[in-house]
């Protein structure tokens, strides 16, 4: 494996980070995808139509014409809400990283580096909504290049915003991931993290919400 090393964000890292950020997004678009279809108003939608048109028609072209329309409309659907949504936080935070990220104390972004590219990308920063009485650091934006997954380096990425959250006095680290992420939530829960509650992410009036699963990593419960 080729050896990498941690280290704050610099501006020429702008670009690379951007591209890593929308290509993990991008890249795990099918998985997500195919999670989605298994929500039951979705299966339904997709099993109904079709048996209704054979009801109706009897023609079983017809019915399988109905499915591959209903899936592709699914995907081109699912499709633009996440490139929306990659569209939303390159506007946003990763906007101007400096400002968001870097500009005081209590936050951070690092990027992972091999061989003079960027290969992982996490950010952190004081977490927004109120955690009980405690006071919480979110893990923002970690990805990973597809090339250098399974190889310990996102483990090391959140174990960085771990370090930063006791260096700096915070109770512990929250963030979000979709309930499709298996490895993503693997990886947490073998750190220490624990799923406080669910939320969701609105996609629109036919797909609904996409499940999101919070988490929670407290330094009392590992002490």
């Amino acid at each position: 494996m080729a050896s990498y090393h941690i280290r704050r964000y610099h501006d020429q890292d702008w670009e690379p980070v951007r591209e890593l950020f929308s290509e993990g997004l991008l890249g795990n678009m099918p998985s997500e995808f195919w999670h989605l279809l298994k929500k039951p108003r979705i299966f339904l939608v997709l099993l109904g139509v079709p048996f209704a048109l054979v009801l109706g028609s009897g023609s079983l072209v017809l019915c399988l014409l109905s499915l591959l329309g209903l899936l592709a409309g699914q995907w081109l659907s699912f499709r633009h809400c996440v490139i929306r949504y990659v569209d939303n936080s390159l506007h946003a935070d990763l906007l101007d990283i400096q400002k968001s990220y870097l500009s005081g104390t209590g936050s951070s972004f690092w990027v992972a580096e091999s061989e003079h590219q960027v290969v992982g990308i996490v950010g952190a920063h004081r977490a927004k909504r109120p955690i009980g009485r405690g006071n919480y650091l979110e893990l923002q934006r970690l990805s990973v290049k597809s090339t250098y997954r399974g190889k310990g380096l996102a483990r090391t990425l959140v174990q960085t915003v771990l370090q930063l959250a006791r260096d700096q006095g915070y109770d512990g680290v929250v963030l979000e991931t979709t309930n499709s992420n298996y490895p993503a939530r693997r990886l947490y829960e073998s750190l220490g993290f624990w799923k406080s509650h669910e939320s969701g992410y609105y996609l629109n009036w036919w797909q609904g919400f996409l499940s999101l699963w919070c988490y929670q990593y407290d330094f009392s419960s590992q002490a």
